[in-house]
């Protein structure tokens, strides 16, 4: 299970209120008991240095964190950015949370926006990067299903400002993606929707339906009950086609 309201007013009082919010949250979406691990993909490219400089990027890791610690077992989140490359940061706990991004991108220069390293970075992580080859699952595109590592799937929160460097790769590799235990939330900011990202949750061709998009505009205008109710509004339902396949518990 999780971490307990308790420890995190404990550890981290000033997140208590996120995590009360977060809990109520998964009540609602009737995931209480459903492990996950919960990663937190970042744009870091150029055109996202205010929302860098400004702390938003910061508090967003922290609401993201408030879920984690019901979803994850060991209250934690996994941290990615990307830019021209992608790259697992390490993880945010209650105890390290504070600062962590300004720590995480000091002395890092911005780059592009691989939208298709970062889906190859969390998968590699994961690994549960699909294979080529045959099976029961295996369609037109060659790749084999995969099932959840101990039986649980990851839910990745990924948020970006803008469309991607190559949109042919980054449609590639969200198909491959399709074959694993890992759901897409993909988030934008920014006063226009991203029409790629509503494509790519869209996307037929794919082995299941792995991604739903929301357009957030403005992070610290968002309330974090609304967020949560984002993160969480398509997720229950491909957990729930997950497991009639076999791939999560």
């Amino acid at each position: 299970m999780g971490i307990t309201l308790d420890k995190v007013e404990k550890k981290a009082p000033e997140l208590l209120s996120l995590a009360k919010t977060a809990a109520s949250a998964i009540d609602t979406a009737r995931l209480n008991g459903q492990r996950a691990k919960v990663a937190l993909v970042l744009d870091y490219s150029g055109s996202m240095r205010k929302e860098y400089k400004s702390g938003a990027m910061q508090r967003l890791t922290e609401t993201i964190l408030a879920l984690g610690v019901h979803l994850d077992d060991d209250g934690e989140i996994d941290l990615f950015t990307f830019d021209s490359s992608a790259r697992h940061e390490g993880t945010v706990t209650l105890g390290n949370f504070r600062d962590v991004i300004a720590k995480t991108v000091a002395k890092r220069h911005m780059g592009t926006t691989n939208y298709a390293a970062a889906f190859r970075a969390v998968l590699d992580y994961f690994k549960l990067a699909p294979k080529s080859g045959g099976g029961f699952f295996r369609k037109s595109t060659g790749y084999s299903a995969v099932d959840a590592r101990d039986g649980q799937p990851v839910l990745a929160v990924f948020l970006t400002d803008g469309s991607p460097d190559s949109k042919a790769e980054a449609v590639t590799e969200i198909t491959r993606a399709s074959y694993a235990p890992v759901f897409w939330q993909f988030l934008s900011i920014g006063a226009e929707n991203i029409a790629f990202l509503q494509r790519l949750d869209d996307l037929e061709g794919r082995y299941v339906d792995n991604a739903d998009y929301k357009p957030v505009r403005d992070v610290d205008r968002t309330k974090p009950e609304d967020l949560y109710e984002m993160v969480l509004d398509e997720y229950p339902g491909w957990l729930d086609d997950q497991r009639r396949r076999g791939h999560i518990r």
